[in-house]
């Protein structure tokens, strides 16, 4: 597996992965939205045999810049692809935050594992009126 920055080129593949991956309560990005987060914030994506796995999605711009999407295809699943998204991101920005939903218990405990801590509940923060978790993750240095 290897970790790249995204290119336009990628934009109908990550576009489905998308769209397999969340529903229209979870604010699946458009081939609009890839095109400017390409452009202007971090786009990471793992690939395999030319098939795109996964991909990580940090907003730059911030003093703690924000994880803001996470996706991994589901024949992927189980197979260190979102670990090792995410511990590329950790050690390129240390401090990181992100929310999740309430009720994702493995990606929660993933980023528990990778250091980040839950500092509050997002009351109906997601689309359909699910609760969402901040979570953060400070550096030492």
């Amino acid at each position: 597996m290897k970790l790249t920055k995204a290119n336009l080129k990628d934009i109908n593949e990550l576009e489905k992965l998308e769209l397999s991956v969340f529903d229209e309560f979870n604010f699946p990005l458009s081939k609009a939205n890839f095109r400017y987060h390409i452009k202007n914030n971090y786009l990471i994506k793992a690939i395999e045999n030319e098939q795109i796995l996964g991909y990580i999605l940090v907003l730059n711009k911030f003093k703690v810049p924000r994880i803001y999407s996470l996706a991994v295809s589901k024949d992927a699943r189980g197979k260190g692809v979102a670990s090792k998204l995410l511990d590329l991101v950790c050690a390129k920005f240390g401090s990181l935050r992100l929310e999740v939903r309430s009720d994702n218990a493995p990606a929660i405990s993933l980023y528990k594992k990778l250091g980040f801590s839950v500092k509050k509940t997002l009351p109906r923060y997601y689309n359909g009126g699910g609760d969402g978790v901040l979570m953060l993750k400070i550096s030492s240095s």
